[in-house]
Formats: C-alpha cells, structure tokens, sequence
C-alpha cells in the first residue's frame, strides 16, 4: 500500500506539566525522524502550566545528550492541539482520560508504550503511518486507559539527575521504536 498523504505525520505528546517527559520525548523524536530522514512534526503539551521553561533537570539532561531546549515553553493541551495531531503519545493513562473528552477521536490517543506495541502488531504491508494508526486503534482493548499500568513512564520532576537521565534514556530508546513502529 502506498503513502498517499505527503504531510508529515503530526504527533503529539503529553504528560502532566509539559517540562520533563514530554520535553523529553518531543526532543527524541525530532532527532530520531531526523536521522532517519522521516516526514514527522512532533509537538508537547500538558495540563498544569503554560509558558513555563523545562524544569532543570530535564534541561541538564538533554544538553548532556546534547539537545538544547533553551526556547522551550510549556503549553497547556486543548482540544485545537489534539486534533491537529494524526497521533497523541501519552506518559500516564490519565492524561489519555483528559483528552477523551476534547476530542471525538480516542483512536489516535495512545499510551506511549501501548502505541509502540499495538503499531508493531499492524501488518507491515500497511505502510501509510495514518492507516497504521487506525488499523492499531481497532486492535486496542476498550479498557486501555483505565486505571494505571506497566505501559505508563514514571514522572522524573523533583527527582535526581540519574532518575531524569535514566527517563530520558528510555524515551529516547522508546522514541526509535515508535518511529520503527509507525514506519516499518
């Protein structure tokens, strides 16, 4: 099957405040679509601030990974930024809760690690990222946003630098694996 939209595919992430994980991951995912030259726009956001820096031990660990977030501003999540997203990656189930309501499309709005995981299932002869969305959106079971789980990524703010670092790292591996997923 051919891409047969050539807009890049916009994806979205959210966690509480928009200054650590989300910061984090929207970094991640710039630099991998980068390297792999894939058609991506990503964009953060969160609930809890607007217009605040990334906190500093965000910052600290992705100028030691060498990605400055100098100019980053958090944005509070509305309903125009979700549905300008063709996917919304989520750190905690409950912020896919938050958004259900400010959107009449739950089928785009994923866990990180639920998105990676139910992407990898979706056939590989499925190649446009939008139909890859839809087709792991049919394959979701009806209770993936309740409650908490093992696929929600653990808030570093007010933590160490090891504890940011060690969460900054992962989503930087889990950033590859998306991309992997969404674009086989």
């Amino acid at each position: 099957m051919n891409t047969t939209d050539t807009r890049d595919v916009a994806i979205l992430v959210v966690c509480t405040a928009n200054i650590c994980r989300s910061v984090m991951m929207h970094t991640a995912l710039l630099a991998e679509a980068a390297k792999r030259h894939l058609p991506v726009a990503v964009s953060s956001s969160g609930f809890l601030t607007n217009g605040d820096r990334a906190s500093e031990a965000a910052s600290a660990v992705l100028a030691e990974l060498g990605h400055d977030v100098g100019d980053h501003r958090s944005r509070i999540t509305t309903p125009k930024i979700v549905r300008a997203a063709d996917l919304v990656v989520t750190m905690e189930r409950r912020h896919g809760r938050d958004i259900a309501p400010m959107t009449n499309d739950r089928g785009k709005v994923f866990t990180l690690v639920t998105a990676i995981d139910l992407l990898r299932a979706v056939d590989t002869d499925i190649v446009d990222p939008r139909m890859r969305i839809a087709a792991a959106s049919k394959a979701r079971s009806a209770d993936d946003l309740v409650g908490t789980g093992p696929d929600e990524i653990d808030d570093p703010f007010g933590e160490s630098l090891d504890v940011n670092r060690a969460t900054a790292l992962r989503l930087a591996g889990l950033s590859g694996e998306l991309l992997e997923a969404l674009f086989p």
